[in-house]
C-alpha cells in the first residue's frame, strides 16, 4: 500500500488538497471518483506501513460511533461526521470505503471484513450482532470497552515483560559473540599444547562450530518463515494456539477469556430481546477458538433441540460448575441477562487476576533461564582458564 497526496473537486465544486492510500495510482483514481471527487492530481508520497496508532484508533472508532449514535444521528450520518474530522488517511479510507457500500444497501460488517488487519474476527461478529438487533449504539459501546481493556492488558504485558526481555535478548547477543569469538580461541590454545579441553567447553565449541559454518544458510532461512508466517498468518494462530493448550496456565487464560467473550455476546444479544436460540447462534460465531467455537456450536444445536440451556452447559468441560448452577438458577426466575452479564463481569475480573499472575511467576522464570545459559558459557570458559595452569605444569 502506498500514500498519495491529490488535489480534487468536490461534487460541490470545491477544490480539496489531501492524500489517499491505495495500492496504486489507478486504484487511487478509482476510489477518489467512488467518494464523489474529481481528480485533477494524484502524486506519490510515501509507502504506507500499518502502525500501533492505526489500531488503537479503533477505541475512539467505536467511541465516537457510540456518542453519535446515542446523540440520535443515524449510522450513516455519523460515518460522515468522522471522516470529515479524521486526519489520518487509512481511517479516511476505511470510513470512506464504508460510506460508500452502506449508501448502496450493504451491510456494514461486510465493508469491515475488507481490513482484516484492523477488525478482529470477533468485532466483526458483533457488528452482525448488531445489525440484527439493530441496537448499533450499545454494541459499538461494548466493542470499544473490549478493545480498551485488550490495549490494557497488552501494556501491562509489555510493562511486566519489558525489563526480563531486555535482560534476556542482552544475555543472547552476548552468549553468540562468546560462542563466535572467545571460545575457539582456547581450542586453539589448548590444540597447540595438545591437551583435551572440559567437557562443557567441548559441547560449546561444537554449538560455535555449527552456528559459524550454517549462518549463511539459517539467516535466508529465518526470513523465508517470518514471510511465511506473515502470509500464512491465519493458519499459523491456529497451529500456535493448538501448542499453547499444553501450558496448564495460557490454556486457563485461553478459556477464561472464551467464556468471558461468549457471556458478552449472549449478555448483550439478550439484552437486545433475541430468542435464545438465535443469541446463542451469534455467541457461537462471536467466537474462534477452535475447539470451543465447536463446544459453542453443541450448546446452540443441543438448545435448538429442545433442551435446556443450563442442561446444555451443564454436560461440556468448557464450561465451569458455577456457569450451570446461575443459568439454573436464571432459568427459573427468568432473569437470565441478568445472570449472563453478571457470568461475563465474572470471567472479565478473573481473566485480568489470572493474567497478572501469570506475568508475575513468568519473570522470575525468564531471568532463571537467562542465568542458566550465561552461567553454562561461564562454565564453560572459566573450567580452561583455571585448567591451563596445570596444562602449562606438565610440559
Amino acid at each position: 500500500m502506498f500514500i498519495y497526496s491529490y488535489i480534487a473537486l468536490s461534487h460541490e465544486n470545491n477544490l480539496i488538497k489531501d492524500t489517499i492510500i491505495s495500492r496504486n495510482k489507478k486504484s487511487a483514481f478509482i476510489e477518489l471518483l467512488e467518494s464523489e471527487h474529481t481528480p485533477i492530481q494524484i502524486r506519490f508520497r510515501s509507502l504506507f506501513i500499518l502502525n500501533k496508532s492505526n489500531i488503537h484508533y479503533r477505541v475512539h472508532f467505536f467511541y465516537q460511533l457510540n456518542t453519535l449514535l446515542s446523540s440520535g444521528i443515524n449510522l450513516l450520518q455519523s460515518l460522515y461526521i468522522l471522516q470529515k474530522n479524521i486526519k489520518d488517511p487509512l481511517w479516511r479510507k476505511i470510513i470512506a470505503s464504508a460510506i460508500y457500500d452502506l449508501k448502496r444497501g450493504n451491510n456494514l460488517s461486510n465493508n469491515l471484513e475488507k481490513h482484516p488487519n484492523i477488525f478482529t474476527p470477533t468485532i466483526i461478529s458483533l457488528v452482525k450482532v448488531a445489525e440484527k438487533t439493530g441496537d448499533y449504539e450499545k454494541t459499538f459501546k461494548i466493542i470499544a470497552t473490549m478493545l480498551k481493556h485488550d490495549a490494557e492488558a497488552q501494556k501491562k504485558v509489555i510493562k511486566s515483560l519489558r525489563y526480563p526481555l531486555i535482560l534476556v535478548l542482552l544475555s543472547i547477543v552476548l552468549v553468540f559473540i562468546m560462542l563466535i569469538y572467545v571460545l575457539p580461541q582456547f581450542e586453539t590454545i589448548y590444540h597447540s599444547f595438545q591437551h583435551e579441553l572440559p567437557a562443557i567447553t567441548k559441547l560449546m565449541i561444537s554449538i560455535s562450530n555449527l552456528i559459524t559454518q550454517y549462518l549463511v544458510y539459517l539467516l535466508p532461512i529465518t526470513l523465508i518463515s517470518l514471510s511465511l508466517i506473515w502470509r500464512f498468518n491465519a493458519y499459523f494462530s491456529i497451529f500456535m494456539a493448538s501448542l499453547l493448550f499444553y501450558i496448564p496456565p495460557i490454556k486457563k487464560l485461553i478459556e477464561i477469556n472464551n467464556l468471558n467473550i461468549f457471556f458478552l455476546t449472549l449478555s448483550s444479544t439478550l439484552g437486545a430481546g433475541l430468542p435464545l436460540t438465535e443469541c446463542l447462534k451469534c455467541t457461537a460465531e462471536t467466537i474462534h477458538t477452535p475447539i470451543y467455537k465447536k463446544t459453542s456450536l453443541l450448546v446452540y444445536q443441543s438448545v435448538l433441540k429442545g433442551e435446556s440451556l443450563s442442561n446444555a452447559v451443564k454436560h461440556n468441560s468448557f464450561f465451569p460448575a458455577i456457569v450451570y448452577q446461575l443459568i439454573a438458577v436464571a432459568e427459573e426466575s427468568g432473569q437470565l441477562p441478568h445472570f449472563s452479564q453478571y457470568l461475563f463481569t465474572h470471567f472479565s475480573t478473573q481473566h485480568t487476576a489470572l493474567m497478572e499472575k501469570s506475568l508475575k511467576n513468568l519473570e522470575p522464570i525468564l531471568l532463571l533461564l537467562m542465568a542458566l545459559l550465561v552461567g553454562s558459557i561461564m562454565v564453560a570458559m572459566y573450567l580452561p582458564i583455571f585448567n591451563l595452569g596445570n596444562v602449562i605444569t606438565t610440559i
